[in-house]
């Protein structure tokens, strides 16, 4: 290559590349396209949870001197890739919902996947315009651009790459510092990492690779030995027996008949706590289910205290409840608490409502709009009032933390049920995924739970109607699980220690988002007073 004369203005500098380095556009969009696929090959088998880490690296080289147009377009390609392969059991999620034929419902499916594809899209577009101005700072630049455009973008909950990590420890172990966010910067910045070491671009990169290097080394440095650290430190902790029932309910519109056999006020569900407390369990828990009918009939709440006291066992339910208000009824998605004694001791009113299943959005309300959706999503619309704080249950010594369904997905709302007053907390969460049939949904949902559980250092308890349920300890280690889609009882020994709980990100979990918007900010400014490198063909990484 020729040497560029200096007295040449800026604007004016063409960078030479071999032309065997320039790619055609059907090669780059089939990249994006397989980037895609890495990363969504976790959610799919978490076995897999290697790819999510190599996943950005076809992205990257197929973003190379794109178009800003062209950049938005591949992003948008690995988006549908990602979250159809992520979420492809909306469609089973439909046809149980409303009979919907395949054809249709992978239609649907479609429009949601290209929807959410859209924020990976706008993610790339204006990381490829800061890229264009700031072709030395990719390393920050990638992941930011990906984390805070993903993060504000209106979906149902966040869409976190490292969520599907909970089978690799000790990369996990560094979320309890800085939250899940944090990892999905580590992941994506190896790629960039990846992509800047197979093309070396000279000195003029060593730094930043020498400290993204430093930061992977750090990371896992204190991941491993985060992770015996709490392994050695558990096993001075009590072991508490913990009562797991997951009835594996078949999906219904319906208000359930009791089994063959069995009564509203002694359900299937009470036979198998008899026999949990009698192989010792000092607490049972049952999933979110469609109705029990504890909150409206007296002879069942009656029934269950017989239980209880006879057996010594506390008990953790959930249930429809009726409340009044000023005259008129109003229903909550409620979990209740009941001591070995049989007596009420706690209520948790579901506080994050879902929409259009709990709830339906005000836009959803204007006129024209309310009845398509109603009469779509039908009778598993049912309004719902939300429930205004975090419960605490106590349970001879645990301070159990209640959640339903989804509050499971919402990092920072977690967190602030933890808190800094974390002693000797558990997170609980219950939920009913039997809507989204035999697909790998519930194996996501328990996988958010381990995450939510490291997070916030506190031993997690995922129960899920039809499974996986899962007991796992504060560094994400499973003490127990059940298997999926299989009715079963599980008796599982927690290790728990009343002086334990809580992390910096339960106390801060804030800290991060600040530093991502400000360093966004930051990059946004340097590169609005930089004009494009050089129109390059080939920008630096």
């Amino acid at each position: 290559m020729s040497r560029l004369d200096p007295a040449l203005p800026a604007a004016s500098v063409r960078v030479e590349r071999p032309q065997s380095l320039l790619l055609s556009p059907m090669l780059r969009l089939l990249l994006a396209l397989a980037g895609g696929v890495l990363m969504g090959l976790p959610w799919f088998d978490q076995a897999l949870y290697w790819s999510a880490w190599i996943g950005s690296v076809p992205l990257l080289f197929a973003l190379r001197s794109a178009s800003l147009p062209f950049a938005l377009l591949l992003g948008f390609v690995n988006g549908v890739a990602y979250f159809a392969i992520a979420s492809y059991w909306i469609a089973e999620f439909l046809i149980n919902l409303r009979e919907l034929p395949w054809p249709l419902a992978l239609l649907f499916g479609l429009l949601f996947w290209c929807y959410a594809g859209l924020s990976i899209g706008l993610s790339c577009l204006l990381y490829r315009w800061v890229s264009q101005r700031l072709p030395a700072w990719d390393l920050l630049s990638f992941p930011i651009c990906m984390v805070v455009i993903m993060g504000i973008y209106p979906l149902l909950f966040g869409a976190y790459f490292a969520e599907a990590q909970a089978n690799f420890l000790p990369a996990l172990q560094g979320v309890s510092l800085l939250g899940v966010q944090a990892l999905d910067l580590l992941m994506l910045m190896t790629g960039v990492l990846i992509v800047q070491l197979l093309i070396d671009r000279g000195r003029t990169q060593r730094l930043g690779k020498l400290v993204a290097m430093a930061v992977l080394a750090a990371w896992f440095i204190y991941g491993f030995i985060s992770l015996q650290q709490w392994d050695e430190r558990m096993l001075a902790w009590d072991l508490r027996p913990i009562g797991l029932v997951q009835p594996n309910d078949a999906v219904t519109l319906d208000v359930p008949e009791p089994l063959p056999g069995f009564t509203r006020e002694y359900p299937e569900e009470m036979a198998a706590t008899e026999r949990l407390a009698k192989a010792g369990a000092e607490l049972v828990v049952w999933p979110e289910a469609r109705y029990k009918g504890y909150f409206d009939r007296y002879s069942v709440r009656m029934r269950y205290a017989e239980v209880l006291r006879e057996r010594g066992v506390s008990l953790i339910l959930h249930d429809a409840e009726r409340a009044w208000d000023d005259g008129e009824a109003v229903y909550y998605n409620a979990l209740t608490h009941l001591d070995a004694d049989g007596e009420q001791r706690g209520v948790y009113r579901k506080v994050l409502l879902m929409p259009f299943g709990e709830y339906l959005p005000r836009f959803f309300h204007l006129p024209g709009v309310d009845w398509l959706t109603r009469t779509f999503f039908g009778e598993f619309l049912r309004p719902l009032q939300p429930g205004l704080e975090h419960t605490i249950f106590e349970v001879n010594g645990m301070r159990v933390v209640p959640k339903i369904c989804y509050e499971t997905a919402f990092p920072e709302f977690i967190a602030a049920s933890i808190g800094a007053d974390a002693a000797g907390k558990v997170l609980l969460f219950v939920s009913q995924d039997n809507w989204f049939g035999e697909t790998s949904q519930p194996f996501q949902h328990s996988a958010m739970s381990v995450v939510r559980g490291v997070e916030n250092r506190v031993p997690m308890i995922h129960l899920i109607n039809n499974g996986p349920s899962v007991v796992a300890a504060p560094n994400g280690r499973l003490n127990g699980s059940t298997e999926a889609f299989q009715r079963q009882e599980l008796l599982v020994y927690m290790p728990h220690a009343a002086e334990s709980g809580g992390s910096f990100y339960s106390r801060h979990p804030r800290v991060l988002s600040f530093i991502l918007y400000a360093s966004l900010t930051v990059l946004l400014l340097l590169a609005l007073r930089r004009r494009p490198a050089g129109q390059a063909n080939w920008p630096a990484l």
